[in-house]
């Protein structure tokens, strides 16, 4: 049995993550352009982050589809997803204008109040995900999730 709703949400996320880190990946120079217009951090750590958070988008996001790595995966994108919208709040008080990065760079008008709803309704989403377990096989009178 398989509880369709959970599964198809994971897949949803799943899709997001691996999608978003896979565009950062494939332009690491605007990336960090991304990373450095918020103005948080050091050069040196502003490069790190963009060398090192879209492998782990992209593998986390297919991480999610394993049913034995989902709970920590989640708990790991609940966090990072935490970090983004506390990002992206403080850039809109200190009033500067920043492409967001998250996939990948865009040109228009940063709007601030959608990237904190979008990420708030990812996190609404890793949530659900965590509390629903996704039963994929019955065997013997015993569910393994």
């Amino acid at each position: 049995m398989i509880q369709w709703k959970s599964l198809m949400v994971g897949v949803i996320l799943a899709g997001l993550f691996a999608y978003s880190g896979g565009i950062k990946m494939i332009h690491p120079d605007k990336f960090l352009a991304d990373v450095e217009s918020y103005r948080m951090m050091p050069y040196e750590l502003a490069w790190l982050v963009s060398l090192y958070l879209p492998p782990l988008e992209l593998v986390s996001g297919l991480a999610l589809l394993v049913p034995m790595l989902r709970k920590v995966t989640a708990g790991l994108l609940l966090l990072l997803m935490g970090l983004f919208v506390i990002a992206i709040a403080v850039a809109w008080t200190r009033g500067l204008d920043i492409s967001c990065g998250c996939f990948g760079s865009s040109k228009m008008e940063t709007n601030y109040l959608w990237l904190i709803f979008r990420d708030l309704l990812i996190i609404a989403g890793l949530v659900y995900f965590l509390k629903e377990p996704i039963v994929l096989v019955k065997d013997q009178g015993e569910y393994f999730r």
